[in-house]
Order: structure tokens, then sequence, then C-alpha cells
């Protein structure tokens, strides 16, 4: 009689383990984590022998060469077309985005910051919001190859001054607000070429599907180890893209190491005579 109690005991206890287990998920949380949708990572080909150094000063030397499309009177409006997506923020409690989705911006600004910007973001059902805004926004900062102009924008105290991921940054959002012209991509690049820990990152196909060089620069100035990584057209020297990638622990982030953050890809650039003119 004993041994029956003792065995539907065991039952029991079996029984309320499982039912625990179950809608423990639900209310504690256990079990496999949720994480948020991210873009895939890109695939890097094997670095050449040149260091990051040698690629940045490389891509100097090429984006001297090119000819230069500056603003004129009759092309007054500085157009810059890019898709790009960043790691959305949510409140806790709900769910992470189950979905990848990026947005392309068109803007078209006159030199007193005046102009016009359109998005295209992708909704979850596969539709699309189409927002258009007329901007009055600060004007455009007259470009300059000028060493010590050039490490001013990039937030360097001086042209000798060893830039940091911070840099890449600010060198993505010049390229986001107009056309960098060959001789300011050229001074830029070899001012991020001071970097020691720059790294040769290799060959790789941006997110648009163009053939690049890659260099990138590993940092934690934000709380969290990151790399940071610009992409070239070997040919020109021009920005194709700008990734960052979680290499550190997650922390607060719900994404696992080796996430995309964000990217910018960047589509066209050049000068306008519109506002709904884009160039050829």
């Amino acid at each position: 009689m004993r041994s029956h109690s003792i065995q539907n005991a065991l039952v029991a206890t079996a029984i309320l383990a499982e039912f625990v287990l179950i809608i423990g998920h639900p209310l504690f949380g256990w079990g496999a984590k949720t994480y948020a949708a991210t873009p895939r990572p890109l695939v890097y080909d094997a670095p050449l022998p040149p260091s990051g150094r040698a690629v940045l000063l490389a891509l100097s030397a090429a984006a001297a060469r090119q000819p230069a499309q500056p603003a004129t009177a009759r092309t007054p409006y500085a157009y810059v077309s890019r898709r790009w997506w960043r790691l959305p923020t949510w409140k806790r409690g709900r769910s992470p985005p189950s979905k990848v989705l990026p947005t392309v911006t068109e803007s078209w600004t006159a030199p007193d910051g005046a102009g016009r910007v359109r998005s295209l973001t992708s909704k979850a059902r596969g539709s699309a919001i189409d927002a258009t805004i007329v901007q009055a926004g600060h004007p455009l900062v007259p470009p300059s190859a000028d060493p010590a102009v050039v490490a001013a924008r990039l937030g360097l105290a001086q042209p000798t001054t060893t830039p940091f991921a911070p840099q890449f940054v600010n060198f993505t959002d010049l390229a986001d607000r107009q056309p960098l012209s060959p001789p300011v991509e050229a001074a830029i690049l070899r001012l991020l070429a001071l970097q020691p820990d720059v790294i040769n990152s290799g060959t790789v196909t941006d997110r648009d599907g163009r053939s690049g060089v890659a260099v990138s620069l590993e940092s934690d100035y934000t709380g969290v180890e990151i790399l940071y990584t610009l992409i070239f057209s070997p040919g020109t020297g021009s920005l194709l893209e700008a990734d960052q990638t979680l290499t550190g622990s997650p922390g607060k982030l719900d994404v696992p190491q080796g996430s995309v953050l964000a990217y910018t890809t960047f589509l066209a650039s050049g000068y306008v005579a519109s506002t709904n003119a884009r160039p050829r």
C-alpha cells in the first residue's frame, strides 16, 4: 500500500514539474530567447596582404584621380539616395521585431538647407509608407579638401590626431548629407589611414550587388563592442556602404553576438536642378 502511495506521489510530482515547465515559458521567459530580426551579415573574401592603412591610402589616390561634379547655379540641389536599416528600439515586455524593414531615403538639399526628403519605409505585411517632407534644415557646409577643415568636420582636433570609431561614423554622416567631391573624399581617407588599428577586411559584394573593398575598426565607445566597416569602390574610392556588427557581449540588446546592428548603402549622389530631378 505504501509503495503505491510513493508511486502515485512520484507521478504527481512529474506531472506538476511538466506543468510548471509548460507555463514557465510565457510567464517567466524560460526556454530559448526570442531575438530581433537582423539583416544577413556580408561575406568577406580573404584580404590581400596590404594593411588597412595601405588600402585607405590606395583608395585616397583613386579618389583624387576622379573628376568632380560641383554644384552650379543650374544644379544647386545636393542629391543623395541611400537604403538603410538600424536595430529598432521597442518597449520592454513586447516581442522584438520579427522582420527586417529597411528604408530608402532620397534627399534634395539647397545650400541654405531648404529642400525635400522622401522616405519609403517597408512594413511588416509587404506594404510601404511613402513619406515626403519639405525641409528647411541646416545649411550645407561648403566642401573643402583642406586637411584642417576636413579633420574638424570629422571631429578630430587636428589633421595629425589619430581617428577612432566616431570618425568612421562621422564620415558616413557627411556622405549621408551631401555628395563628397573626390578631393574631399581623398582627404578624408588620408586622415582615416592614420588609425593604426584599422584592418583590411578584404573584398565583398555590398547590399546593392556592387564589388568593393572593405576596411574595419573595432571599438566599444558606445558601451558595446562593435565592428565598424566601410566599403569602397576600388576604382573610384567612393563610399558604397557602411556596416556596424556586434562583436562583443550583447548586453541589453536583444540580438546575438555577430548580428548586424545597422547599415547604410549609398545608391546615388550628385547635384541636380530641382527637388524632383535625379542624377543621370
